[in-house]
């Protein structure tokens, strides 16, 4: 029993380093776009590479088009740029084959691309970016719909302290509190949102507690004289700025 383990023992030993080696000597191909379009289903059209990478032996590189070689390199980086243009539409196979310096030949991975023409290319891409566009135009007209309408339909009244789980904002244009919707899109930085006091729509953070207390300040200021909300001086909304930097 301990001879058969012993035995199996060193074959897999022995069967390490071959599989090390087989893996070092492997010639690995990727296919780059440098200029045009690669959409779905393997179409592409336009300028692309083939790009190799193999064991330091690696001497020459042969780069195929189905069974046609259309391109070598004999140094590094074994690397074969192509335009697919020049040859027919349709499906073709794309691999490599090298040569090292011990005479050994390696065959590369292969893909499979069809070759679209460039009013092919043109009306594939197309039907990619004009849904894209209208689905961004969408979100842009929801957004403003949203922003104009719904917190221009809410309550203007403040009530101190109180602005609901999202918190409140101070307006970047009459420095006055509100609370921010939680219906109002999130930006990342803040949310879109509509001043219920001047009607400015912009990305509004979640103000410090010392922020909308200063606001508060302002808009209680303000209710006292009865003046409608001023748009402040670029004077004004510098210093304000400045000074709420400090809670930021």
């Amino acid at each position: 029993m301990k001879k058969l383990v012993a035995l199996l023992i060193a074959l897999l030993l022995l069967a390490l380093p071959t599989g090390a080696l087989a893996l070092q000597d492997a010639l690995e191909l990727r296919l780059s776009r440098d200029w045009g379009y690669g959409g779905f289903n393997n179409d592409i059209q336009g300028r692309f590479s083939y790009r190799t990478e193999g064991p330091d032996t690696l001497e020459r590189v042969e780069f195929y088009l189905d069974d046609e070689v259309i391109g070598e390199a004999t140094e590094a980086p074994f690397n074969f740029q192509f335009e697919t243009d020049d040859y027919p539409p349709g499906e073709h196979l794309l691999y490599a084959i090298g040569y090292t310096s011990e005479g050994q030949e390696l065959r590369s991975n292969q893909f499979v691309r069809v070759f679209l023409s460039e009013g092919e290319a043109g009306s594939a891409a197309g039907s990619i970016i004009i849904p894209l566009v209208a689905g961004v135009a969408a979100v842009g007209a929801l957004t403003y719909l949203i922003s104009t309408f719904v917190l221009k339909s809410g309550k203007t009244s403040v009530t101190p302290g109180q602005y609901g789980m999202t918190g409140g904002a101070v307006c970047k244009q009459c420095g006055l509190p509100f609370p921010r919707s939680v219906w109002m899109p999130n930006m990342v930085v803040g949310k879109l949102a509509r001043c219920p006091h001047c009607g400015k729509v912009a990305i509004v953070p979640r103000a410090s507690r010392q922020q909308l207390e200063e606001a508060e300040a302002r808009l209680l200021a303000q209710n006292q004289t009865g003046a409608p909300p001023t748009r402040e001086s670029d004077e004004d909304r510098l210093r304000r700025q400045i000074d709420e930097s400090r809670y930021d």
